[in-house]
């Protein structure tokens, strides 16, 4: 326990710093216009997030006792599950609290994505419209970036850091909880808007889990999410906009 206390703190104190500094680098990388110098971002951070998501996971599962054999779903997690599969568990008013909850949330969401696409019809570009890619080779590392978010963040935010937060707590509520706010802080640098939106997605894709017992599904909802920000949306802008090709399907300069 004494471990396991000493590694959350590790990993509230890293992670604080962490987040800190990948604001102050994508305010930097919002600035760059090479090309080259974007697809070196892209690189660095599509390498640091999983060495760091999926070593934190694995060291997080190790302590949890559930690194092997491996569960996607962990048997701590099943009471959480039995309560959104059988109504019959959950009282009227507890049942009108959690519908209330994810009516905000998937409104909030989709409300957040509406506003994003109208702004991405504008001339004013919104924080997230950085990442865009520009040119294929670009798009082939933001296409890697989707795929790597939508594994490595969903181990460590859906899987890992709850169920060692919750041999500390022994609340599931309170593990998931705090894991939701720590994967909306996660993307801070994208601002408050993009906080809560991510926020909101992530309590959205917790139930998801919970309700399905699927870890691999929501990494792949994750990472189809990322990829719809990343060239589906804008696509459609464009497309709005001009009737050309995609940005990201130019030539490479």
């Amino acid at each position: 326990m004494v471990l396991t206390s000493a590694w959350i703190a590790v990993t509230l104190v890293g992670g604080t710093w962490w987040v800190r500094r990948d604001i102050t680098a994508y305010a930097r990388f919002q600035t760059q216009s090479d090309t080259m110098a974007r697809q070196s971002l892209y690189r660095r951070w599509l390498i640091e997030s999983f060495v760091v998501l999926v070593g934190a996971s694995l060291v997080s599962l190790w302590l949890a006792h559930a690194l092997w054999p491996f569960d996607g779903f962990p048997s701590a997690f099943a009471p959480a599950s039995r309560l959104l599969a059988s109504g019959k568990k959950i009282s009227s008013d507890k049942w009108l609290s959690i519908a209330i909850g994810l009516f905000f949330g998937i409104v909030l969401s989709v409300a957040i994505q509406w506003r994003r696409l109208k702004r991405s019809l504008s001339p004013q570009a919104s924080p997230d419209q950085a990442l865009i890619p520009r040119n294929r080779r670009e798009a082939m590392l933001a296409l890697l970036l989707s795929l790597n978010a939508g594994f490595s963040e969903e181990l460590f935010f859906r899987l890992a850091l709850p169920l060692l937060l919750f041999q500390v707590t022994g609340s599931l509520a309170v593990s998931f909880a705090f894991s939701v706010l720590a994967f909306g802080l996660a993307h801070a640098h994208y601002g408050w808007k993009g906080m809560l939106a991510t926020t909101a997605g992530g309590a959205l894709l917790t139930v998801y889990y919970l309700h399905h017992g699927s870890l691999l599904r929501v990494m792949i909802a994750h990472a189809v999410i990322d990829i719809v920000a990343f060239f589906i949306r804008p696509a459609i802008a464009d497309w709005f906009i001009s009737r050309k090709a995609p940005r990201w399907a130019v030539a490479d300069s």
